[in-house]
């Protein structure tokens, strides 16, 4: 019994390991974020250390850094401050990770919404 027992904690330790290699975040991504007003192609730059996440938002409309972003498993979030003419409001980002493709939405400060999604640049 003890044997079999060692045997399943065994496999669910190798079998955790795999799934979280599979949800390293980490490099830059081709993002469109999709919303009423059309789509804006955007560079995301993410950098992963254990569930913490940062990185930058770059598009023709300037470049948003963050930090205080989190992956757990294969689910993302983070938060970009956006300067709007001198008001500031929150871009809540949530998503899941799979492989090199993430897709999600977009919370503009419960204002709007959209979705997006993301592929690894090569």
């Amino acid at each position: 019994m003890r044997v079999r027992l060692a045997v399943v904690l065994t496999l669910v330790a190798a079998a955790l390991t795999v799934v979280s290699a599979q949800t390293d975040a980490t490099g830059r991504w081709n993002m469109t974020i999709s919303t009423d007003q059309g789509d804006l192609p955007t560079t995301l730059t993410l950098q992963q250390e254990g569930e913490a996440l940062s990185g930058s938002m770059a598009s023709d409309q300037g470049t948003v850094e963050f930090d205080g972003g989190t992956i757990t498993g294969n689910k993302l979030a983070w938060v970009i401050e956006v300067d709007a003419g001198g008001q500031f409001f929150e871009i809540a980002m949530d998503g899941t990770i799979d492989g090199d493709e993430m897709t999600g939405t977009a919370d503009f400060a419960g204002q709007a919404g959209g979705d997006w999604t993301a592929k690894r640049s090569q």
